[in-house]
């Protein structure tokens, strides 16, 4: 437990000096969601809930807003996550080359990953709520929380695989545009397809629209979420251990006699 607390520590001040972030967050995100409300027609549409088969009619500003909170959570947490784990990759596989204990290490990071999440989508939706109320607020905040874990999770995913921060944040950008760009009930025609239902950010979207307009309360789009969460978590915790794992050399003592030379001269005299 005190390996935990240790690893949690400085993996939350890590998190914390990172100034780039956090004048992401004082500003981008803010930035983002009243662009959103003051650019986007007021106008009413009406669009089709996947989630709960309503046609629910909705100003385009509020749309607008709920889609670029949730792009804007995605970049911001994402890239926070990403960064974090490059620049202490290093670090932990000569910590557990030390003997540190691999899983604190991995609680550590999750801990990092939820305190991030959860303190981002609590700011985003803040902001949302300054310029309106959506019919379910505390849904909504679990809405905007599933997509930044996500995105999180798919930071610590890319940081194992990519080899600087520049690669990372373009990775995760274009996975963002990707994935919310088709979704967004206004500006995509393709709104309606059924192959939005495997993109990333389904189930947030999907469960932050139905928050915003409807009283319905169906949280079955965020297994959606839920499986992808899952899966980029499990690969991120595959690649992590593999790369920590520390290959002891066989003791002097137990190896065979002879040096690789006279082995291989033995296997060769025996054809």
């Amino acid at each position: 437990m005190t390996a935990y607390r240790i690893a949690a520590g400085y993996g939350l001040l890590a998190l914390a000096k990172n100034r780039l972030a956090l004048i992401l967050l004082a500003v981008f995100v803010p930035l983002w969601i009243t662009v959103a409300k003051t650019v986007a027609t007021p106008e009413l549409f009406p669009f089709r809930l996947r989630a709960t088969g309503q046609v629910p009619h909705a100003g385009g500003d509020k749309i607008t807003m709920i889609s670029g909170s949730l792009n804007a959570v995605s970049l911001l947490v994402g890239f926070w996550m990403f960064s974090a784990a490059r620049r202490t990759a290093a670090f932990d596989r000569r910590l557990t080359a030390a003997g540190y204990p691999r899983g604190a290490l991995l609680a550590a990071k999750l801990t990092a990953l939820l305190a991030t999440a959860a303190l981002v989508s609590a700011y985003a939706v803040a902001w949302m709520l300054l310029y309106w109320r959506p019919r379910q607020p505390g849904l909504l905040v679990l809405a905007v929380l599933a997509a930044s874990l996500i995105y999180g999770a798919m930071g610590l995913f890319l940081s194992l695989f990519l080899p600087g921060e520049v690669e990372g944040m373009v990775a995760i950008i274009m996975t963002s545009i990707i994935d919310l760009a088709p979704q967004n009930p206004i500006a995509a025609t393709t709104a309606n397809s059924p192959l939005i239902a495997w993109l990333p950010s389904y189930g947030s979207l999907q469960t932050a629209l139905q928050a915003g307009f409807t009283d319905r309360q169906t949280l079955t789009p965020l297994a959606n979420s839920l499986a992808w969460l899952a899966a980029l978590s499990l690969v991120a915790l595959a690649a992590f251990l593999r790369r920590t794992h520390v290959h002891t050399a066989a003791p002097p003592g137990d190896r065979p006699p002879g040096g690789p030379l006279r082995r291989a001269a033995g296997v060769f005299g025996r054809r």
